[in-house]
């Protein structure tokens, strides 16, 4: 009990130091003019809710600032449904192209990467990333139950289809097995039944490629402009920093 009290003084005091300081998000300055922008956001290690709190906020700065798209830089092993299906939800109900990317070199989308990947506008990978087995299982990576398990795979696969619609039925077939028989492939096989659009060796890359490249945004289809483009990183704000600190799993272990 009193390291409980110990690590709950110290968040509270930490927030308020945060919440005194102005907590301003970390953001590059960007310049007025007819040059394309494209922000880019990073999420890294298990999907936690700052995430949802994160990509919301680089959404509303993207369609305020007219950018020509998003990149979201994914390296995931994984995390709940529910937080998934937020995020999710968030990417496509954005005006603006949201690109996953996952990146970098030998990172994953693991589990509930694989959706949130899939739900991108455009999805891309560095080389030698992987992508799949998202099998569900418990919050401690158990088994759940052998009806449960069948509901919730059902539910993903559903979900899947829906986000891989536009592609081809191979690419369908191996988001479900990702799901159903916990499937993972690399970048190059993912890319091959077009699972993904796009492989890439860095951020400036991947824009090079995504000049000219057509979207399908609210069943509209557009073209992309990211020639010369301005990159910039929305950086986390000083809360959403606290807060991934203190649901770090291993820092909880050592404080309590």
């Amino acid at each position: 009990m009193k390291m409980k009290r110990i690590f709950l003084g110290l968040a509270l005091c930490l927030t308020a130091f945060l919440l005194s300081a102005g907590a301003m998000p970390q953001f590059l300055s960007i310049q007025d003019g007819e040059t394309p922008l494209v922000l880019v956001l990073k999420s890294e290690g298990p999907i936690t809710p700052v995430l949802i709190e994160y990509l919301e906020r680089g959404v509303q700065m993207a369609e305020n600032r007219g950018a020509e798209a998003i990149i979201f830089e994914l390296d995931t092993p994984g995390g709940s449904v529910d937080i998934m299906n937020k995020i999710v939800q968030v990417i496509r109900g954005s005006s603006v192209p949201v690109v996953v990317y996952v990146y970098p070199q030998n990172a994953m989308a693991g589990s509930a990467g694989t959706v949130i990947t899939l739900a991108g506008h455009l999805a891309a990978m560095a080389p030698e990333t992987t992508i799949g087995a998202a099998s569900p299982v418990g919050s401690e990576g158990e088994d759940i139950g052998e009806t449960m398990e069948a509901k919730v795979k059902e539910i993903l696969k559903a979900s899947v289809r829906g986000l891989t619609k536009n592609r081809s039925e191979e690419a369908s077939r191996l988001a479900e097995e990702t799901i159903e028989n916990a499937r993972a492939v690399t970048v190059d096989e993912a890319l091959e039944v077009g699972l993904v659009d796009i492989k890439a060796a860095s951020v400036q890359d991947l824009v090079d490629q995504l000049d000219g490249r057509e979207v399908i945004l609210n069943e509209e289809t557009i073209t992309l402009s990211t020639r010369n483009a301005q990159v910039v990183e929305v950086g986390k704000t000083l809360i959403e920093e606290l807060l991934l600190l203190l649901v770090n799993p291993n820092l909880v272990f050592l404080l309590l």
